[in-house]
């Protein structure tokens, strides 16, 4: 020990009397390169006054700044030589520690633990200054105690306060409609079983060591960037097996032979990117019992192995993820064609759906567009043999980009397909979801639809019950919990979307279609003015899109044209993410301070003749948020601060007035809401906005003109004029604009 201290100090002394001698030196070198540099970048600065200028504002910029660094440093190094050594040395210490664990657990344990650091230290003082306490510093010790309890206070308060609560309401409408359908989130009749297959050599799971049905495992090496260094040799410890074997893991729900024998719709649920030593698959299993008793076979895929860890990713985790749903698929498909299986023609391989959360929510569209392809895009000498008949996808809370086949974007035909997404996310806290929602097209004879379902008070967590936060805690402990929804709501409400997508698109049941294109349908099961939704069917016959080009006065139909009057904004622009980066997606911006301010759209002749009472108008349109309000100098409709306002929307046949109250009906444009995904405004800001533009889809049936012009000839109708006569302001966004039967 002694030999230590003996070379220690010898170190420090030889370092020390190196300094002392050559000081001198290193500053003249260090001065003298400093300004030759500033020098010579003040040539590279260009005000326009004058080269003069540039070179001595910026060398007279460096100097004063030079110069009060100078002073600051010899203050500060003033004040820690006066300090005993061990403080000096315990504060560094614990900065150093707060930042080697905030390195994994992130900026929240930092601002944290800087706080407990100040907390110790005042009660520290405070217990000290007490027991040492005289009558004439016994006002010192009350500033003291009181400073202490209340610094303490406002810790535990940012802690535990729920925060601040939505403008939006989760109360049932007090207008119950009568439904001539029946709640699809309601338990179905058949009783049923659950059973686990795959490898049955699972290292950490004893669901998938005692399975009903075992798997072989498979090569997913080529679909994925394999780990490397510590990263590798911990995964591959901690499951006992590398990604050249991987294991085909599923739950099962699924009714009981007794009950019914089939065949039934298959669906794929995967989860997404989570802690791979938190398991995510069990998380679905609220999903599974539903489906299963409305007569679906549900499998629940375990991907957590692809999954992150504290010890690092997998590249191209999503490509991995698809590709082993389709494993999956043709794992089902050997099962459902052997005759001597238990399994055997009891699933009905041409209805498949597949549902994704997350990561998950992204792969099963990557997983669609790679089924129909022969030849992996990546890496061409991969050979793929899918040709499976997936029907429908769902994304929940979906990602988009991380992957990207052949470098492009996924777009997919002819499927349909449903997006739900939080406004409270705070790990996707982009609705990500849109952009595939716009990317997903229909063409030919095909009979769908894609719908988008946006919830205000949903985060990402309760989407999987195993999940339920965002993120742990510290993180959690920020949140703005007072707007987050109960986990139970969350699910019931996914519950009813997802079932009555599937039984509309599985099992074609047209009658659950009305429950996306029109909100109010669900409003006797669930708050609907949480909700925004998108709807547009294959058959839609669009008439201004507001994609086609720069001109504000064409339409995305050739002929016709649009025209607008009084009106304070008329502009086409992208909609935006709340990062403000684009959904994809144009629009047309309209904000009005007159109460005859128009908007009108001439029909092509083309559309016109293709006019009857069964056709019904749609649309789709929101509010924008308060804050574009005030930047644009309009207020917001007295009375109707926060709500939906009334709009008129004409439907004009050649020869009728515009003044005719006969042709003409009312909607109500909901508004957009602020949604705050932690506490403090200023960490909200590192996001973006506090809100996401995101459209409602309204329809008007042609025949309400039927009701008050029974003579009306549909085919003689060429104008719609949207009428901004109810307030005496106002500012939407209107978009997609056509007509479906």
């Amino acid at each position: 020990m002694e030999s230590i201290k003996s070379v220690f100090h010898r170190c420090i002394e030889t370092c020390t009397n190196f300094i002392d001698h050559n000081w001198r030196t290193i500053v003249l070198g260090l001065l003298s390169y400093f300004c030759t540099f500033v020098f010579i970048m003040g040539f590279f600065f260009f005000t326009g006054v004058g080269k003069w200028f540039d070179v001595t504002f910026t060398f007279l910029t460096a100097t004063i700044s030079f110069l009060l660094g100078l002073v600051i440093s010899v203050i500060g190094l003033k004040i820690i030589r006066s300090l005993p050594i061990v403080l000096v040395a315990s504060i560094v210490g614990a900065i150093v520690g707060i930042f080697s664990v905030g390195t994994y657990l992130g900026p929240f344990f930092r601002m944290m633990a800087f706080a407990v650091l100040v907390l110790g230290s005042l009660v520290a003082l405070t217990i000290r200054m007490v027991r040492r306490t005289t009558k004439r510093r016994i006002w010192l010790i009350c500033v003291m105690c009181s400073t202490t309890i209340c610094v303490h206070g406002l810790f535990f308060y940012t802690i535990f306060s729920e925060g601040k609560s939505g403008s939006w309401s989760l109360k049932l409408s007090e207008k119950i409609a009568t439904q001539a359908i029946q709640n699809p989130s309601i338990e179905g009749s058949l009783p049923i079983k659950s059973f686990t297959y795959g490898s049955g050599e699972d290292k950490r799971r004893a669901e998938y060591r005692e399975v009903e049905y075992e798997t072989q495992s498979v090569n997913m090496s080529p679909f994925i960037i394999q780990p490397k260094g510590l990263n590798k040799w911990y995964r591959e410890w901690f499951w006992g097996f590398n990604l050249h074997q991987a294991p085909l893991n599923g739950r099962v729900w699924m009714p009981e032979e007794e009950s019914a024998k089939g065949p039934f719709p298959l669906v794929l649920i995967v989860h997404g990117n989570h802690n791979m030593v938190d398991f995510s698959d069990g998380g679905y299993a609220y999903i599974g019992e539903l489906l299963a008793s409305r007569g679906y076979v549900v499998a629940s895929i375990d991907q957590n192995f692809l999954n992150s860890g504290k010890s690092g990713h997998i590249g191209w985790d999503n490509s991995g993820r698809a590709w082993m749903l389709l494993k999956h698929l043709e794992q089902w498909d050997k099962w459902n064609k052997d005759r001597n299986h238990p399994l055997y023609s009891r699933i009905d391989m041409d209805k498949i759906g597949m549902i994704g959360h997350s990561r998950g929510g992204e792969a099963v569209s990557i997983a669609t567009l790679m089924n129909e392809l022969d030849r992996f895009p990546n890496n061409a000498k991969i050979s793929l043999s899918f040709d499976f008949s997936i029907k429908s996808l769902i994304g929940l809370s979906p990602g988009d980009g991380r992957f990207k086949l052949g470098d492009q974007p996924v777009e997919l035909n002819n499927i349909n397909y449903l997006t739900l997404q939080g406004a409270n996310d705070s790990d996707h806290v982009n609705y990500l979801g849109m952009r595939q929602y716009e990317r997903v097209n229909f063409t030919g004879g095909f009979d769908g639809f894609k719908s988008s379902i946006y919830l205000y008070g949903a985060n990402h967590g309760q989407f999987n019950s195993d999940w339920e936060v965002d993120q742990p805690a510290p993180y959690w402990w920020f949140r703005n919990r007072a707007e987050v929804m109960e986990p139970e709501l969350q699910r019931e409400m996914t519950k009813l979307y997802l079932s009555a997508f599937l039984d509309a698109t599985l099992k074609d049941k047209k009658e659950y279609r009305q429950i996306f294109s029109s909100k109010d349908t669900a409003s006797s099961w669930i708050p609907t003015d949480s909700i925004r939704q998108r709807y547009e069917e294959s058959t839609f016959m669009p008439v201004a899109t507001f994609e086609e080009d720069v001109d504000v006065t064409s339409l995305t139909q050739e002929g016709g044209g649009i025209n607008g009057y009084n009106l304070q904004v008329w502009k086409e622009i992208n909609l935006t993410l709340r990062n403000k980066e684009p959904q994809g997606n144009q629009a047309v911006k309209l904000g009005w301070r007159r109460s005859n301010a128009r908007y009108s759209i001439k029909l092509p002749e083309e559309i016109s003749a293709s006019l009857d009472k069964e056709t019904v108008l749609t649309f789709d349109a929101v509010q924008l948020h308060p804050s574009r309000y005030q930047f644009y100098g309009i207020q917001q409709p007295k009375g109707l601060e926060g709500e939906a306002i009334p709009i008129s929307v004409i439907l004009k046949s050649k020869g009728m007035m515009k003044l005719d109250s006969r042709n003409r009906t009312t909607i109500s444009i909901d508004p957009t809401y602020s949604s705050n995904l932690y506490k403090f405004d200023w960490w909200n800001e590192r996001f973006g906005n506090d809100y996401e533009h995101m459209l409602q889809t309204y329809e008007v049936p042609l025949s309400f003109l039927t009701e008050h012009i029974p003579s009306v000839n549909y085919e003689t109708l060429d104008e719609i004029i949207f009428e901004f006569n109810q307030t005496e302001s106002g500012l939407i966004f209107l978009d997609n604009i056509g007509f479906k039967k």
